[in-house]
C-alpha cells in the first residue's frame, strides 16, 4: 500500500517538474566538480589564512582549520555575473556538507554559513549591498553527508543584468569545521512565460509524547528534544502540528526548539501559552519564510454532545488548538486554519469512545458554522482513533467517532483513512494521527500525498524509546497565486504609489473603509507594520531598503522600499 502510494507521489513530482520545465531557463549550472567550473567563481579571502579551494571530489571546499589549530576567517566564494533583470521565479539550488563530526555544526546558530544575492558586485564583499537567501537547510545528518540546499528565492532587490550569488564562510581561532559545495544552479522564467507559480507546503502531523514533561515519556529530556529538532530538519515541512507538548518558564519546550533549529528560519506557537508542568497541549513549529503565524488559541465554545459537556469531552480540558496562518506562495498569502487535536485516548473504558464522539460533534458544530464554513480548514492531529471503524473493542462499536466528519463528503475529506501504519507491533491497524481537510482545500491537496514519515524512526537510534511512540504523519499541498478565488476576485482593491517608496506610500482605495487595517510583511513572512488606514499613506521611512508586501483583507500588492 505505502510503496503504491509513493510510486504515485513520485509520478505526481515528475508530472509537476514537467510541467514547468518548458519554460524554465537554467541560468547558472555548475558542478564545481572540475578546475574550470571552479574557476568560474570568483575567491575573496577578508580575514584568515585559508580560503575556498577546489577538489575534484567534493566541489568548493574551505576550513579554518590547518596545522592541528583553528583560525579566524572570514571568505567569500562569488559567482560569476548573472543577468536576471527578466526573470521572475528565480531559485538557487545547491549541494552541501560539513565535518568532521565533532565540529561538524559549529558555528551554524552564529551563521557561519551563508548563501547571499546582489545587485552589483563592487568588487569588495565589505562594500556590496548583499541580501541574505533565506530558508538554507542548515541540518546535516552526518559529517560529510551531502543535502539539498533547498530552493532558495532570489529576491527581485537583488536582480539586475549583472546579479551575482555568494558562498560566505565564517571560522573562529577556538573553532572551524569544512564547508563543501557542489552542484550550484541558478533556475528563472522568462517574463511573459508560465513562471511555474505553483508552490508545494509540507505539513506534518506528530505526537512527541510527552516533549517537556519530565514525569512521563522518555527519561532524557535533553535527548529527546535534541531528537526531535534533528527529526524535524530532517523531514524539512514548512508547518509541524505537535501533540503532547508542555511549555513553562522553567523549560520553554517551543523556544528550545525553535533555538535548536535555527530562529532566523523557524517560529512556534503553543495554546495556551503557558501550560503548566506535563500538561498535555498542541502546538506549532512552522518555517518563517513560507508561513506567517497570525493568531494562536483554543477552541473554548463547543457544544455539549453525547450526555457530556464540551471541556469533559475534550479530555477535561485540552480542547484543540486553532492556529490561524498564511501561506506565502510569492505575494498571495493564503489563509489557512488549522485545527490542532488530541481527542480523548482509548483507556479500555467505554466512555473513551463517547468522549471522542462527543468531542467531534462539538468540534465539527463550530467548524459548520458561519466563522469557519467558507475557510480553508485543515483538521489535523492525534485522534487516537481510526477515521474507519473504531480502536474500541469495549463498547462493542464499529464507527469511527469521527464518522460525523467522513459522513459529509460535501464539505470535509479525511485525507489519512486509507493509511496503514507501519508500527505493527500490536498487529495491522489503520494510522490514529490523522488529518481531515475542508472542501475548499479539495484542489489543493495533492492526492496521495499523505503518509507516515517511516525513515525518520530509521535515522534516530532508539527512536521509540528516546523520542517518541508515535510517526510524523505527512501531506503535501500546492498553491498557485490563482488557485484561490478568495484572492483573485477580490471585493475590493487599492494601489499604491510612489513605488518605489522612501518615506510615504500613498494607497488608493476602492470599495474599503477608510479604517481598514493594513499591514506589511517582508519577503521571509515576517508582519514588520500593522496600522489602521486613518488616511491615505503609510510612512515606511523606517523600514530597511528591499521588497515588501501590504496586504488590506484579502488584496495584496507589493512595493520596493529604497
Amino acid at each position: 500500500m505505502l510503496k503504491i502510494t509513493r510510486f504515485f507521489i513520485g509520478l505526481m513530482f515528475m508530472w509537476l517538474q514537467f510541467s514547468f520545465v518548458q519554460a524554465q531557463t537554467t541560468i547558472l549550472d555548475q558542478t564545481m566538480l572540475t578546475q574550470s567550473s571552479f574557476n568560474t567563481f570568483t575567491v575573496v579571502n577578508v580575514t584568515g589564512p585559508q580560503q575556498w579551494g577546489f577538489n575534484s571530489l567534493y566541489g568548493a571546499v574551505c576550513s579554518g582549520y590547518a596545522n592541528g589549530q583553528s583560525y579566524q576567517n572570514e571568505d567569500w566564494l562569488i559567482s560569476p555575473v548573472m543577468n536576471l533583470s527578466q526573470m521572475n521565479n528565480v531559485q538557487l539550488n545547491f549541494s552541501h556538507t560539513r565535518g568532521n563530526a565533532e565540529v561538524m555544526d559549529v558555528g551554524v546558530n552564529q551563521g557561519w554559513y551563508k548563501a547571499y544575492a546582489t545587485s552589483q558586485y563592487t568588487g569588495d564583499p565589505a562594500t556590496t549591498n548583499w541580501i541574505e537567501l533565506e530558508g538554507l537547510n542548515q541540518y546535516i545528518p552526518e559529517a560529510w553527508q551531502f543535502v539539498s540546499s533547498g530552493s532558495l528565492t532570489i529576491p527581485e532587490a537583488a536582480q539586475s543584468s549583472n546579479s551575482r550569488i555568494a558562498f560566505r564562510y565564517i571560522s573562529s581561532s577556538s573553532a572551524s569545521a569544512m564547508w563543501e559545495i557542489k552542484n550550484i544552479k541558478v533556475t528563472g522564467f522568462p517574463e511573459g512565460t508560465n513562471p511555474g507559480t505553483n508552490v508545494v507546503f509540507k505539513i506534518t502531523n506528530w505526537n512527541t509524547e510527552w516533549l517537556g514533561c519530565e514525569t512521563f515519556g522518555p527519561e532524557n529530556e535533553n535527548l529527546q528534544i535534541n531528537n526531535v529538532a534533528d527529526a524535524m530538519l530532517a523531514m524539512n515541512s514548512d508547518i509541524y502540528c505537535l501533540q503532547e507538548v508542555s511549555n513553562t518558564s522553567s523549560n520553554p519546550s517551543i523556544e528550545t526548539l525553535v533555538s535548536l533549529m535555527g530562529s532566523a528560519q523557524w517560529g512556534g506557537a503553543i495554546a495556551p501559552a503557558n501550560t503548566g508542568d506535563c500538561n498535555q497541549r498542541q502546538a506549532i513549529i512552522y518555517k518563517k519564510s513560507k508561513v506567517q503565524l497570525i493568531s494562536a488559541s483554543e477552541m473554548l465554545n463547543g457544544n455539549a454532545a453525547q450526555g457530556n459537556s464540551y471541556y469533559y469531552n475534550w479530555s477535561s480540558g485540552r480542547y484543540p488548538a486553532l492556529y490561524n496562518v498564511n501561506l506565502v506562495a510569492g505575494s498571495t498569502l493564503i489563509p489557512i486554519s488549522l485545527v490542532n487535536i488530541h481527542a480523548k485516548a482509548e483507556d479500555g473504558n467505554p466512555t473513551s469512545y463517547t468522549r471522542r464522539k462527543g468531542g467531534s460533534e462539538g468540534l465539527k458544530a463550530l467548524l459548520d458554522g458561519s466563522n469557519y464554513n467558507t475557510k480553508n480548514v485543515i483538521v489535523i492531529g492525534d485522534f487516537n482513533d481510526y477515521l474507519i471503524g473504531t480502536t474500541s473493542e469495549s463498547c462493542n462499536c464499529t464507527d469511527s467517532p469521527f464518522k460525523n466528519f467522513m459522513n459529509d463528503q460535501t464539505n470535509y475529506t479525511g485525507i489519512t483513512s486509507d493509511i496503514t501504519d507501519a508500527d505493527t507491533s500490536w498487529g495491522f491497524h489503520p494510522i490514529i494521527e490523522n488529518i481531515i481537510i475542508s472542501n475548499e482545500l479539495d484542489d489543493n491537496y495533492i492526492a496521495n500525498s499523505a503518509l507516515q514519515e517511516e525513515a525518520i524512526a530509521e535515522t534516530i537510534s532508539g527512536f521509540y524509546y528516546n523520542t517518541s511512540n508515535h510517526l510524523p504523519v505527512t501531506a503535501l499541498f500546492q498553491f498557485s497565486t490563482l488557485s484561490n478565488p478568495e484572492f483573485t476576485k477580490p471585493e475590493a482593491s487599492f494601489t499604491l504609489y510612489p513605488n518605489p517608496v522612501k518615506d510615504e506610500l500613498t494607497i488608493t482605495l476602492s470599495g474599503l473603509a477608510d479604517d481598514t487595517d493594513a499591514a506589511i510583511y517582508d519577503l521571509t513572512g515576517r508582519q514588520v507594520l500593522f496600522q489602521k488606514l486613518n488616511g491615505t499613506s503609510i510612512n515606511v521611512g523606517a523600514l530597511p531598503s528591499g521588497i515588501y508586501i501590504v496586504r488590506i483583507n484579502n488584496s495584496a500588492a507589493k512595493f520596493i522600499k529604497e
